[in-house]
């Protein structure tokens, strides 16, 4: 996913970002500073903590990754269920493989999911 620093970010560290979808805070997993005004290719991880994972038939929200009321949100839809219960999702663009703690609901290829973890981070390719 290409995302756009918003502000200066050392690793470890969270800042702004935006991508296609909206601005929403990211922890900053490079071994060098992010640069504010920088666009850069990444990967997406989520926290350990997804508290809710809805699941839309119909009167989905907006697919990629967005601020909602203050809460992150993750939004894609179903494109592989493996049988790990790995979730792989197209954020349209971008893919994000979402694996929950808790058991998740049955999913189907075309459904879209949306998750609302603690954080998010973003690993750099090529960096």
């Amino acid at each position: 996913m290409l995302v756009t620093l918003l502000t200066d970010i050392p690793p470890g560290a969270s800042g702004m970002v935006r991508s296609h979808s909206g601005d929403w805070p990211a922890v900053w997993a490079g071994r060098n500073p992010g640069v504010a005004g920088t666009q850069h290719d990444v990967e997406i991880e989520l926290g350990d903590d997804v508290s809710e994972i809805h699941v839309y038939d119909s009167d989905a929200p907006k697919e990629g990754i967005y601020l909602k009321d203050g809460q992150l949100m993750v939004c894609g839809t179903v494109t592989t269920v493996f049988d790990d219960g790995i979730v792989a999702l197209d954020l349209n663009p971008g893919n994000l493989l979402l694996e929950a703690s808790n058991p998740l609901p049955t999913l189907r290829a075309g459904q879209v999911v949306c998750a609302t973890p603690s954080e998010i981070s973003v690993l750099p390719t090529g960096f």
